[in-house]
């Protein structure tokens, strides 16, 4: 099965996100709206994706504004839907989980991060709080150090589609990933590193970039030795 990009990962959890709270899949427009996406041709073209690697399935009806009543989430989609953090079947210990590395992020400028498993961490449950769905990303650069976050370091993300001002949070700006503290200042957003030698990274609407939130930092962990 072809893997998705961050882009349709994104929206394919919004979708199961309506689906969970409301019974029935968005429209185009809904999509386009929550996304960020000002067309429906757009998003028309992220939906056939998705219906091409096995996510979504075509059930009746036409028109973009009927996606809920013409698509359906398939097996494939529910079943990764229900999360990467899964228990650890060959422990004993009830405590320990494994969790999904997912390839890298820049702690620096924004870098492209990996969209597959490359390994799996195996850590105590009380490292990874609070319920969700999470996976792994490897930190590369030191614009976060004084946050903790070092080079080398594995950060646990919680997949959501918002952050609160002052979080921790990997955010994709056109189409590359960062780890920053997330700000909402009137028209632009700020990524603030976490090392008094850089400056943040500012994204005005005005310049009309494509920005969206992949999750919020829940936890550090680092290999010794």
């Amino acid at each position: 099965m072809d893997k998705l990009s961050p882009r349709q990962t994104s929206i394919l959890e919004y979708i199961y996100s309506r689906f969970q709270q409301d019974g029935i899949l968005p429209s185009y427009r809904e999509i386009g709206d929550a996304m960020g996406i000002r067309s429906t041709n757009g998003v028309s073209d992220h939906i056939k994706a998705l219906t091409r690697k096995g996510y979504l399935q075509r059930v009746g009806g036409t028109g973009k504004s009927a996606l809920a009543r013409a698509m359906r989430l398939t097996d494939l989609a529910l079943t990764e839907l229900s999360g990467d953090l899964q228990p650890e079947a060959s422990l004993h210990d009830l405590d320990m989980i494994e969790v999904g590395v997912y390839g890298s992020v820049a702690a620096g400028l924004p870098a492209l991060a990996v969209e597959h498993r490359e390994e799996t961490l195996r850590v105590d449950r009380c490292m990874i709080p609070g319920a969700g769905q999470v996976f792994a990303l490897r930190v590369s650069g030191e614009s976060m150090i004084e946050d903790g976050i070092l080079p080398g370091d594995y950060i646990f993300v919680r997949k959501q589609l918002t952050v609160r001002d002052g979080e921790i949070a990997v955010v994709m700006v056109d189409g590359e990933c960062t780890v920053k503290r997330f700000f909402r200042e009137g028209d632009r957003i700020r990524l603030q590193p976490a090392n008094s030698t850089m400056e943040p990274i500012y994204v005005a609407a005005s310049e009309f970039r494509e920005v969206h939130v992949v999750g919020i930092v829940s936890g550090v962990f680092r290999k010794m030795g």
